[in-house]
């Protein structure tokens, strides 16, 4: 299964973004830190994450910084139970918004 979520944020900063992520869904980033480092306003990275059942569930992160100053994009996650990839999804959306200050 699939479910491809629209990147729909107020994060300005793609790292920060993508660090967001990674601890709002509790998936570990496969892609070295080496490969991400630099600030050159895009990010491709894949999370992966394993539920307590022993399903397994991959994430591809692809954002780049607009020329407006948003970031856009999409997520991609994939598994082989729809489940776990719908429950990611939403997920996803709700938490894509930056935490209130």
């Amino acid at each position: 299964w699939e479910n491809k979520v629209a990147v729909n944020t107020n994060f300005d900063d793609v790292d920060e973004f993508l660090e967001h992520i990674v601890k709002s869904t509790n998936m570990k980033c496969l892609t070295p830190t080496t490969a991400l480092s630099g600030k050159c306003g895009f990010i491709a990275a894949n999370l992966y994450a394993r539920s307590i059942f022993g399903e397994d569930a991959l994430a591809n992160v692809s954002i780049e910084k607009q020329p407006n100053g948003k970031i856009g994009g999409y997520i991609r996650i994939r598994s082989k139970a729809q489940g776990i990839a719908l429950s990611l999804g939403d997920r996803v959306t709700t938490q894509q918004r930056a935490p209130t200050k």
